[in-house]
């Protein structure tokens, strides 16, 4: 069985842990719970905006892609009327 480690935030979660121990079990347990549904909004909120900025970059570069075909379109186009120009 793994021990357990020995770390530099020992001493920090010792004093997290102790200030949880201070509040009243019920306090404790409402403070957990707002901080919780926080913590669970914020990452809704970011996980939104992660999945907005994907669906857009997939759109950029789709419109880049739309937009190399034109290009190579009117390049190819416009070659042969160079050539007969020129002829």
């Amino acid at each position: 069985m793994a021990e357990k480690q020995n770390s530099i935030f020992d001493p920090l979660n010792y004093l997290i842990d102790s200030f949880w121990a201070s509040l009243p079990e019920e306090a404790a347990n409402d403070l957990a719970t707002f901080k919780k549904d926080v913590l669970t909004g914020v990452k809704n909120v970011v996980d939104g905006l992660v999945e907005q900025e994907i669906k857009w970059t997939d759109r950029h570069l789709d419109n880049a892609r739309k937009m190399r075909e034109q290009y190579q379109r009117e390049a190819q186009t416009k070659e042969p009327a160079a050539e007969s120009a020129a002829s």
